[in-house]
């Protein structure tokens, strides 16, 4: 099974590899660009090999703060918009395989 898992995401080191090469061949601000480009499209495809193996982020923002799924990192004062308890932001995403926390999110919350 692993042999498989891992040669399932070599794909996604070929794509890296065409981003490099990519941005090595242009010029200027097109540089950045395809930089950018490259990574975002290699990002989507290794969150969906993610996801064919049965792992999902897990939503955390303007959600109420979850032991179970978050760790809280940070408060910050809460606010109409933010009530108490309330996730404000994702310092790192967490993830699920199946019903089960893979990594818990890190997270910083509302505290009145």
């Amino acid at each position: 099974g692993r042999r498989e898992i891992l040669a399932d995401l070599l794909d996604v080191v070929d794509n890296l590899d065409r981003a490099l090469e990519a941005t090595r061949s242009s010029t200027g601000g097109d540089k950045l660009d395809s930089l950018i480009q490259g990574v975002d499209i290699v990002r989507r495809q290794f969150l969906a090999k993610l996801e064919g193996f049965g792992v999902r982020r897990i939503e955390s923002e303007g959600q109420p703060f979850d032991p179970s799924v978050h760790e809280a990192i940070s408060a910050v004062p809460a606010s109409d918009a933010a009530p108490d308890g309330t996730v404000v932001g994702v310092i790192r995403h967490g993830y699920r395989i199946g019903d089960d926390v893979l990594r818990p999110a890190s997270v910083a919350v509302a505290k009145s």
